[in-house]
């Protein structure tokens, strides 16, 4: 009953003003990234995260994430993530997105190494606000073989300066780790 409310409060919360054409699944994004781990240790870093879509028809695209991080003391970590979403649009301004995806992770301090994969499950919506402002917000639920699950929160805003590119910020809050981003998107 509570997620009902909480989704019916977003919706409301994006519905006044809604202005543009249908949602574009098909994209590459470049993103800078500013990382920071829960941990009892300080430990912050940056890095980088290619990312794509590809629209497969009207409600089913495919989608893949690469990100590399340089933690402090040494320590490095990469993401892999490759999925498929459905998305339903509740108008051609708004619409809710639901995926499920494999993601491999691996982290590495000097010739130590740690991986791990899992499962993830994530739902969300995006929203056309403005003639060239998107925002997004969603949920992500990630069952990892040996190290648990994680489970977090994100939003994010994309400034379009034209038909196809954008600038944009995300902030992704997780039970392990904090990550902000900043990239551009390139739709086609």
């Amino acid at each position: 009953m509570k997620r009902t409310a909480l989704f019916g409060a977003v919706l409301a919360a994006f519905g006044p003003g809604l202005a543009f054409a249908d949602m574009n699944y098909t994209n590459f994004q470049i993103s800078l990234l500013d990382v920071e781990l829960d941990s009892a240790a300080n430990v912050d870093g940056d890095g980088f995260e290619f990312a794509g879509s590809y629209e497969l028809n009207d409600k089913i695209h495919v989608f893949g994430a690469w990100q590399d991080q340089s933690l402090d003391f040494g320590i490095d970590g990469r993401t892999l993530e490759l999925g498929a979403g459905y998305s339903h649009g509740f108008s051609d301004k708004l619409d809710f997105v639901g995926t499920l995806s494999y993601v491999d992770a691996e982290v590495k301090l000097g010739n130590q190494t740690a991986d791990d994969d899992g499962l993830a499950l994530g739902g969300g919506i995006r929203s056309r606000v403005a003639d060239s402002v998107e925002l997004d917000a969603g949920l992500k639920y990630v069952d990892f073989d040996e190290s648990g699950s994680d489970t977090g929160f994100s939003v994010g805003a994309r400034y379009y300066f034209n038909d196809s590119m954008a600038l944009g910020g995300s902030a992704d809050f997780n039970d392990n780790a904090d990550t902000l981003r900043i990239g551009f998107r390139w739709e086609f």
